[in-house]
């Protein structure tokens, strides 16, 4: 019987150990708890800085590089309408003289005088009314 009583006294204090060893436990994790409460409210502002910061940084950099980008664009496209002003107008150019040609050989079929038959026209007109007037000149002087 005397090793039943020891027996019981050991359980007992193995029951008050483990109770004691998960007090203990309890207690440090509500502290460990509480620490990382401090800790994240601590560190907590200094992280949103910081990722402020970073998002301020990364929105510049993206400015600038879309600010490149539209430049780029933009000397290739005016380099792009360049060209296709020079063209067009090379066109328009060639439409012109191959519509006057064609509009002039159809003015000559129908009997119309081209420019440089009326400029001669208008210059022989100035000859003659040269000559009347000095033929005029010399009947008011005879």
């Amino acid at each position: 019987m005397a090793t039943k009583k020891l027996a019981g006294k050991k359980v007992t204090r193995v029951v008050k150990d483990e109770a004691t060893n998960v007090s203990e436990t309890t207690r440090d994790l509500w502290l460990a708890s509480l620490g990382a409460v401090s800790v994240a409210r601590k560190q907590g502002a200094q992280l949103l800085g910081t990722l402020i910061g970073e998002g301020q940084d990364l929105r510049e950099r993206t400015v600038k590089l879309a600010e490149g980008t539209v430049t780029d664009v933009r000397k290739q496209v005016v380099g792009v309408i360049g060209k296709v002003q020079q063209k067009a107008a090379a066109n328009l150019n060639q439409v012109e003289v191959a519509v006057g040609g064609q509009v002039s050989r159809v003015l000559s079929r129908l009997g119309v005088p081209s420019k440089s038959d009326i400029q001669e026209l208008s210059r022989r007109v100035s000859d003659l009314n040269r000559q009347v007037k000095a033929l005029q000149g010399k009947a008011k002087a005879a």
